[in-house]
């Protein structure tokens, strides 16, 4: 299941690109209750429209809510396969061997000897107050 949702990334990528824009288009294109020009300008009153009232706004409404199922259940399927996708290649090795680093001090292999890297006695160490 998981191989058939890979292969069908890039189709899945371009419905969102096509239902995005139509899904804002459909809310944008919607009307609030009593929401016309009429009223926009101050108008106040006018029920009746060309298509009947609230003809258009039952199919807008449907439309949008089979967009919205549809946006959602794509998003859904491709964060499932861009998760299948990056944690497949998670933890892949890497083709060449890491250089090692330079400049390393060896720990000290005796309790009793001296650090290379510390202060000589004689030189003043800061104390942190």
């Amino acid at each position: 299941m998981i191989d058939f949702l890979i292969s069908m990334q890039i189709p899945l990528v371009v419905l969102q690109i096509i239902i995005s824009p139509l899904l804002i288009g459909l809310i944008l294109l919607q009307s609030g209750k009593n929401d016309d020009i009429g009223s926009a300008l101050g108008a106040g009153g006018g029920g009746g429209t060309v298509s009947g009232t609230g003809g258009t706004s039952k199919v807008l409404v449907k439309a949008t809510v089979i967009f919205v199922i549809i946006f959602m259940v794509n998003s859904i399927l491709l964060a499932k396969i861009y998760k299948e996708v990056t944690s497949s290649s998670f933890g892949t090795s890497v083709s060449e061997p890491l250089a090692p680093a330079e400049n390393v001090i060896p720990a000290p292999t005796d309790a009793g000897q001296a650090n290379p890297s510390a202060p000589s006695s004689g030189e003043a160490t800061p104390k942190n107050p």
